[in-house]
């Protein structure tokens, strides 16, 4: 006796994404890879084009994450890896580990700039996080974070970026507002190289 089953595809929710890492200079500080990169993207980190970070292990070089793959190197690259294509999947109730470098705080406006006075504790952060999750399309699940510094010159200026580093597992909540938070990244200073939600299954 013969019998037929029949399977139903299940269109789980995908973003492809493409990344790659570019070495520049050792010294090559994270506003001058941004102008590099944007002049490859066309837009600035966080405007839907691309999203990067620096590299722990490796002074200047940096991950860059896009929606399509780079056409040339960076100007003052000296080696960057073909793009690699990665598909995630946003099927609600998936888990996932997650590191996330960000700035986030106080925000308020001075003549034409937009400022962000940064919040000063690791609780402050984890409300924060924790009252915006489901805006972002997640549950989170167990979280750590600690508070950090970004210290760097640029064109004779000194910076100093205080930022927060959240590391921990999240659910998929909501595949729309996730996607966008992965292409457009989270809280401020995405040219200086935060914002970035890393993934991993």
């Amino acid at each position: 006796m013969n019998s037929l089953l029949s399977f139903t595809r299940l269109d789980i929710p995908e973003l492809e994404l493409f990344e790659t890492a570019v070495t520049f200079e050792a010294d090559t500080d994270p506003l001058s890879a941004h102008e590099a990169l944007t002049d490859v993207f066309g837009t600035k980190a966080g405007f839907g084009r691309y999203l990067f970070r620096a590299d722990s292990a490796v002074p200047g070089r940096y991950w860059v994450r896009s929606v399509e793959p780079w056409t040339r190197w960076p100007d003052g690259a000296l080696s960057a890896l073909e793009p690699k294509r990665e598909v995630i999947q946003l099927a609600e109730g998936l888990m996932y580990r997650f590191s996330l470098p960000l700035c986030v705080g106080r925000e308020y406006v001075e003549g034409n700039e937009k400022r962000v006075v940064p919040f000063a504790t690791a609780q402050d952060v984890e409300a924060w996080f924790k009252q915006m999750a489901p805006s972002f399309g997640l549950r989170l699940l167990i979280n750590d974070i600690a508070l950090a510094t970004l210290r760097f010159s640029h064109r004779g200026q000194h910076f100093k970026v205080q930022h927060a580093i959240i590391e921990g597992a999240l659910e998929v909540s909501d595949a729309e507002p996730l996607r966008h938070r992965l292409i457009r990244g989270f809280g401020s200073h995405r040219k200086a190289g935060l914002g970035m939600l890393q993934l991993s299954a």
